[in-house]
């Protein structure tokens, strides 16, 4: 009981840490850029004029592959920050963990019990 009362206590500061993640990517030409926070939603895109003259389908493709990545470094960022706060024996990080996992993978199976 006396877990679940610390773990209470430190939820909201785990959902301000939460809150405040930032996933971002770069292109290698450093023209386009992305920002999404900690569910992957974008928040922002930036694309040069520059980066125009490659075409749109390209374009879109970059910004595609920007949102992966920078997805990826906020679902990072939000295992850490979970870590962080609750430690690694909690169960949440457990769950945050799995779910981060199989973002990797492509294997949501865990979340239906074992059915995709």
């Amino acid at each position: 009981m006396r877990r679940a009362e610390e773990r209470g206590a430190l939820l909201p500061q785990l959902q301000a840490a939460i809150d405040e993640v930032r996933g971002r990517a770069v292109s290698l030409r450093r023209d386009v850029s992305v920002e999404v926070d900690s569910s992957g939603a974008l928040r922002s895109v930036n694309i040069s004029d520059a980066a125009l003259e490659r075409g749109g389908r390209r374009v879109s493709e970059e910004v595609m592959e920007l949102v992966r990545k920078a997805t990826q470094d906020a679902r990072a960022q939000t295992l850490a920050r979970t870590v962080e706060i609750l430690g690694e024996d909690d169960p949440l990080v457990r769950v945050v963990a799995a779910d981060f996992e199989a973002d990797e993978t492509g294997d949501h199976s865990w979340r239906f019990g074992g059915r995709a």
